[in-house]
């Protein structure tokens, strides 16, 4: 089963082989920084990559080492950006996909409002969703946004003029991140939706 994690690890392994391909001169701490992972992962999979004959040291001057791609190494780079772009379209089916299950489930309930809670690129993911299965979100809940609309919908900040309505409120969860503070508000009311994948 394809998920966001073995995702995320293709693109580490990948952007590491563009990187070194783009600049063999950088030094693993430079690496690190420029990837945004740890020290000891960058050092792990340029000694992983040398092992299987995808990377050649060069000694520098100053204990520093220059890598080169060998041609095996090229070989593996356009590999791993098969795997890639099929890992993370996969993930996006898959996230379509629940979302769409999760309106059809929600259309069965005549709901009133629809609202998302949360801006990522889950958002998106779940307005196409919507289209796809003719329901329309009224609202997206998303504190720190700096826009009044995302994707031609209206952004609000404050979810409680939707959690204290009679009304009935489905609300979707849209985003990993920044949505702790609603689902708390939230946590009592069973028309709540948390996707699988997050």
């Amino acid at each position: 089963m394809v998920n966001s994690e073995s995702t995320k690890n293709l693109e580490i392994r990948l952007k590491l082989m563009n990187e070194l391909e783009k600049n063999s001169k950088q030094s693993q701490r430079t690496i690190s920084k420029e990837l945004n992972i740890a020290l000891g992962l960058a050092n792990s999979l340029i000694k992983r990559f040398v092992s299987k004959g995808f990377l050649k040291l060069s000694q520098a001057p100053m204990k520093r080492y220059f890598y080169y791609l060998t041609p095996k190494g090229l070989v593996e780079k356009t590999k791993l950006t098969s795997e890639y772009f099929k890992s993370s379209f996969e993930f996006y089916n898959k996230i379509r996909t629940e979302y769409e299950k999760e309106f059809n489930k929600i259309k069965t309930s005549k709901p009133d409002m629809i609202i998302l809670i949360g801006i990522s690129e889950f958002t998106e993911i779940a307005i196409l969703a919507a289209k796809i299965t003719q329901v329309d979100i009224t609202a997206i809940v998303h504190k720190n946004h700096d826009k009044n609309i995302f994707c031609g919908i209206p952004v609000q900040k404050d979810i409680k003029k939707f959690s204290s309505s009679n009304k009935n409120i489905f609300f979707l969860i849209s985003s990993p991140f920044g949505v702790d503070e609603y689902v708390k508000i939230l946590k009592h009311n069973n028309k709540t939706i948390k996707p699988n994948f997050l």
